[in-house]
């Protein structure tokens, strides 16, 4: 009987210290499909789409357009564009954020930019922009009912977890008389 309960202990305490390793894994894969991913202080140059001795952005000028580097593409052009855009320029080394509509139009669901010709863009140290934005990675969950559905899994792993080792334990515990059947 004895050999019995140091087996099923030994046994419990695996259980605890696996499933505990795991349930990290688990975690963060989880994590990995249902959270966007950020993209910050993304660098562009458009010094292309500038005109000549003006130092004015070319709006027809397609070399003035920034396409970010994690653009939506496929199924995330029309499910997961852009948000949380913003775009700053860099000029004699401050930043001055730009109004969408006002200083660039932004088409989120393709991931361009296109700048306008304004005051804020005139200038000539006006050649690096900076954007930040919110992307859908590859293995994003594009489906709300599918992320609500696998961010669960590591809680009810978690149950499991404590009801099987909770179960080892009572088995030893009832079996050596701490617990007993009324």
């Amino acid at each position: 009987m004895e050999q019995k309960n140091i087996q099923l202990l030994i046994l419990a305490f695996v259980f605890l210290v696996v499933g505990s390793a795991l349930i990290v894994s688990i975690a963060s894969s989880t994590n990995a499909v249902v959270d966007k991913n950020t993209a910050l202080d993304e660098s562009h140059d458009i010094s292309g789409g500038i005109i000549g001795d003006l130092q004015e952005v070319n709006e027809s000028n397609v070399a003035s357009n920034i396409t970010v580097t994690y653009a939506p593409s496929g199924w995330k052009i029309n499910d997961c564009p852009l948000t949380n855009v913003v775009v700053e320029n860099s000029s004699a080394g401050t930043y001055t954020a730009l109004s969408e509509g006002v200083d660039y139009n932004l088409f989120a669901s393709t991931g361009i930019i296109q700048m306008l010709n304004t005051t804020k863009t005139d200038g000539g140290d006006f050649n690096t922009t900076y954007v930040s934005y919110t992307y859908c990675g590859d293995d994003y969950l594009n489906s709300s009912w599918g992320r609500a559905v696998i961010t669960t899994v590591p809680g009810f792993f978690a149950l499991a977890l404590l009801g099987v080792s909770l179960w080892l334990f009572y088995s030893v515990f009832r079996s050596i008389g701490i617990i007993r059947k009324v």
